[in-house]
């Protein structure tokens, strides 16, 4: 069945790509084991996302549909940030990574802040005033 010529939705184009591809579950798992496996022989290595699909070979855009399709390939991906996170905590503390490049990785994609966010308090009171004349003859005395 040819679809030329004919107008398709965004769901059936991303079922058409997902059924055009070879990846599998298990590929995908496997491939995340061995990035893993990689990361532990290299302490050096930053983990990336990047890193993860040049592993499992596939482009940063089909990950993210098969992220939706498969619980585990979310798994991976929040491994990946935890250890990305970890690395640059670590290192770039003890300057085995460059700091300002850690802090530039942790503000911008593990939504570090660089001061705490600030609290705001008014001071609008609703007083009387009878209350009001009450306490300024206090004040006065």
């Amino acid at each position: 069945m040819s679809t030329k010529g004919k107008q398709l939705s965004t769901k059936t184009r991303e079922k058409i790509s997902l059924a055009k591809t070879r990846i599998t579950k298990s590929a995908l798992i496997e491939a995340g084991q061995n990035y893993f496996e990689r990361l532990a022989s290299n302490p050096k290595e930053l983990p990336t996302l990047t890193g993860f699909c040049l592993e499992a070979n596939i482009s940063r855009s089909h990950l993210s549909e098969l992220a939706h399709k498969y619980s585990e390939v979310m798994d991976i991906i929040e491994k990946l940030e935890q250890l990305q996170e970890q690395y640059c905590l670590t290192n770039g503390i003890t300057n085995k990574a460059n700091p300002i490049f850690s802090m530039f990785i942790l503000k911008s994609k593990h939504n570090f802040k660089d001061q705490p966010q600030k609290l705001e308090q008014n001071n609008y009171l609703n007083v009387s005033p009878e209350l009001l004349a009450d306490a300024l003859k206090l004040m006065k005395d």
